[in-house]
């Protein structure tokens, strides 16, 4: 059903750049390097550490750009992004306990952003942008090491699983900047966003343990051409 939903909303996407190609609108591609991490509540005393890692990836797919002022523009985008994050945990009692987790998410991302351009200089131009972004979780799996320490020989407990009782959708904030320029007479742009993610997701945890508050975060360098 959601590949059914993302192959229906591309289409949808396609038409509407094409019937909007006599006004002004623009249709691009874009790509880059994706940055993600998940936060969640800071430990309230010391009783255990986290430590959280970046999960490195790629986003990218396609969009069009709603001119509205020479200086002021809609950007509606269809992204596949890749997210996710290393957590670890120790929790630091008499029973020593070291929880490995590796989350690994993949989405179809619909940002809607408003593009501002500060400066013009001849073909270069600098914007910033904002606005917000609606993720429809497409799969996802996790890796969990659960390591005991009670002073005798280490018990090891490895886990592993899918996503499929993880939130649907996620919403986002976006925020980022850029510059675009000409390049054999093409027009290209370079910018880099960071999306931060509102919706609390229950992520996996060690069997018998409760489910990881974390929310969704990522920054994304990206470049891109205007057709």
């Amino acid at each position: 059903m959601k590949k059914f939903t993302c192959i229906i909303m591309l289409l949808l996407f396609m038409c509407h750049a094409s019937v909007s190609a006599q006004t002004g609108v623009r249709f691009g591609l874009k790509t880059g390097y994706s940055l993600a991490l998940q936060y969640g509540i800071p430990p309230a005393d010391d009783t255990y550490t986290v430590d959280t890692e970046s999960r490195h990836g790629f986003a990218g797919g396609v969009f069009v750009y709603f001119p509205i002022t020479e200086s002021v523009g809609i950007q509606q985008e269809l992204l596949y992004a890749m997210k996710g994050s290393r957590q670890d945990v120790t929790i630091n009692t008499p029973v020593i306990i070291n929880t490995l987790s590796e989350y690994n998410l993949n989405y179809f991302e619909m940002p809607m952003i408003i593009k501002y351009n500060f400066v013009r200089i001849k073909n270069l131009g600098i914007y910033g942008s904002t606005g917000i972004a609606l993720s429809l979780l497409l799969n996802g799996e996790y890796k969990i090491t659960s390591t005991i320490n009670t002073g005798g020989p280490l018990i090891v407990v490895p886990e592993s699983g899918n996503m499929k009782g993880l939130d649907t959708f996620d919403y986002s904030f976006v925020y980022g900047a850029g510059t675009d320029f000409k390049l054999l007479k093409k027009d290209f742009f370079i910018d880099v966003r960071m999306t931060v993610g509102w919706n609390t997701l229950a992520m996996p945890n060690a069997s018998g343990a409760d489910p990881v508050p974390l929310r969704n975060q990522d920054y994304v360098f990206s470049v891109g051409m205007y057709f």
